[in-house]
């Protein structure tokens, strides 16, 4: 990662705009963002200084495991534990990107960025000097 505008943990907030709405009667929609918001930033730290082929590996597999057993993530099974560890890294590996994400109810991002719902309402100011 370039920039550490956000620090190592990068900024991964609540979006009520992209929460998914939906009578599932059991929290799992409330509870998944709460997991997300706890576990994303400890895959942002981790990727932190990865290469970029690391970034393409860690990307890889959590697309792997989210399409394969993306059932379980939701309903439990076997591989609940695993997929849902993958959603975390792939919202990580996402984070880094432009404008970052909003999916689920959670926003990640490691940048400042226009329209960022984690408060920060404005472009990076690129005409101070880094230190």
């Amino acid at each position: 990662m370039s920039a550490d505008a956000h620090g190592p943990l990068g900024r991964v907030v609540l979006d009520p705009e992209c929460r998914v709405s939906g009578t599932d009667g059991d929290g799992f929609r409330e509870r998944l963002a709460d997991w997300l918001m706890f576990m994303v930033p400890m895959f942002i730290a981790e990727q932190r200084d990865a290469s970029a082929d690391e970034i393409e590996r860690a990307r890889t597999e959590a697309l792997e495991q989210i399409a394969s057993h993306g059932d379980d993530l939701q309903f439990g099974g076997k591989h609940q534990g695993s997929s849902r560890a993958a959603l975390a890294k792939g919202f990580a590996v996402l984070a880094r990107a432009e404008g970052g994400i909003s999916a689920l109810g959670v926003h990640a991002c490691t940048t400042p960025h226009l329209h960022c719902p984690g408060g920060h309402h404005g472009a990076p100011d690129l005409t101070k000097a880094k230190k």
